[in-house]
């Protein structure tokens, strides 16, 4: 039996007790480490099948957080700590070796954080009601867990940065506390989410698919999410968007950084969505319908496409409810823009090619950028008084203002601008 070296130390404070514990085995190879304080407790290099779990009767009472670091075992039953408190506990385990991790219906962790193992598998008992979060990033899981639908407490599941391919959303449906869902930076090619029954999904409002492997994604299965608000979509490949899409509830759609060509709308219905991102894709027109399948767009983010001039651009200007418009990094030619919607309050014009700029009407207080294009002629009186801030830099002509800046009384000039420093490459 090894002989086992015990250091406490006991630190008080007038109204503050705190107490840490370290303990150190130096017997035989690596020494494992116990250190607990602040309501944490840390286990470093432990060896279950070595070392013994004698160290877990040392855990204070009142401890909310243990921290497994470096743990030496390829199976690791998360019953070997469920007597340290009955009251509920988290569960952090880093940096690990561990392959396989099983989980009981009858244990009290709340919380349960897996990062940086080598983990491949992980069994949750049916009939567990005390896990309410669960963490899995950086590991070698090829599929999210079948048993994860037995975690009947859950509220929020990440499993992210991941070797999954494919998953079967469907595996969540009846987890009637779970609200937020993150699968981002895995290798995800392709989703399953079959018709889902009427209670399924009851209260999940997030759900991260960033950073995946889609090339096409159909639409309509996400209208089974009665409470659904944020569908991110960003940074994957996705080519083609099928389906149709209808939430009362939708308040964040993001599909940007990915290959978009073509965006048809006319059958979407999403009175509440307040922010839709189509940056950097590939789009030369306009979604069709946009204005009618979502009137009350508040924030409308299009940059970083091929989208040039044409007639559909009224429809999308003149949203009674639009107040940020990010048009920049396109190939207008032309921001004749006759009729502003009165709320908007930021219009992005940099980096087009245009040449001519005229906003006669618009809200009091709007701001246009139209820096990096081809401007070499502008009447500022073609510019309503509501707008309070131009710029106009690496134009031909600048004719930049802010007239929160400026004294009383002045009025913005114009000046040939130089060309200096406008490389934006």
């Amino acid at each position: 039996m090894p002989r086992f070296n015990l250091f406490f130390a006991l630190f008080r404070k007038s109204f503050i007790c705190s107490a840490s514990l370290l303990l150190l085995v130096p017997s035989y190879g690596a020494a494992f480490q116990f250190l607990c304080n602040s309501m944490t407790c840390t286990i470093t290099k432990w060896s279950p099948s070595e070392e013994g779990s004698f160290m877990l009767a040392h855990i204070p009472n009142d401890t909310v957080l243990l921290k497994l670091i470096n743990l030496k075992t390829d199976t690791f039953n998360l019953d070997t700590i469920e007597f340290v408190k009955t009251s509920g506990i988290g569960v952090e385990i880093e940096r690990s070796s561990v392959k396989k991790v099983a989980m009981s219906a009858s244990g009290n962790i709340t919380r349960l954080k897996l990062a940086r193992t080598y983990l491949s598998d992980i069994v949750f008992d049916e009939g567990n009601e005390r896990l309410g979060f669960l963490i899995i990033s950086d590991s070698r899981l090829k599929s999210v867990p079948s048993t994860i639908a037995h975690l009947a407490a859950l509220e929020s599941v990440e499993i992210s940065k991941s070797s999954i391919e494919m998953v079967n959303l469907n595996l969540f449906g009846k987890l009637t506390h779970l609200r937020h869902i993150n699968l981002c930076d895995n290798r995800i090619l392709s989703l399953h989410l079959s018709d889902a029954a009427g209670a399924d999904f009851a209260q999940l409002r997030d759900l991260f698919l960033s950073g995946n492997l889609l090339t096409a994604i159909n639409l309509s299965g996400f209208n089974a999410m009665p409470a659904l608000e944020t569908l991110d979509l960003q940074n994957n490949r996705i080519r083609r968007v099928q389906g149709t899409l209808e939430s009362n509830t939708l308040k964040t759609l993001d599909l940007s950084w990915n290959r978009i060509d073509v965006l048809y709308c006319c059958e979407w219905n999403l009175p509440s969505l307040a922010r839709f991102t189509l940056s950097r894709n590939e789009l030369s027109r306009l979604p069709t319908c946009l204005s009618l399948a979502m009137p009350n767009i508040i924030y409308l983010i299009l940059d970083t496409n091929a989208l040039a001039d044409g007639d559909s651009w009224y429809n999308i200007l003149t949203l009674e409810g639009l107040q940020q418009l990010d048009i920049s990094h396109n190939r207008l030619t032309r921001a004749v823009f006759d009729t502003l919607s009165q709320s908007l309050y930021i219009l992005n014009l940099q980096n087009n090619n245009i040449k001519v700029l005229s906003v006669p009407v618009a809200g009091k207080g709007l701001k246009i950028n139209a820096s990096f294009n081809s401007i070499d002629t502008f009447d500022i009186k073609s510019l309503s008084s509501n707008v309070t801030s131009l710029a106009m830099f690496c134009n031909p002509i600048d004719c930049s203002f802010d007239r929160e800046r400026m004294p009383i009384g002045q009025e913005p000039m114009c000046s040939n601008a130089e060309i200096r420093s406008c490389d934006t490459s």
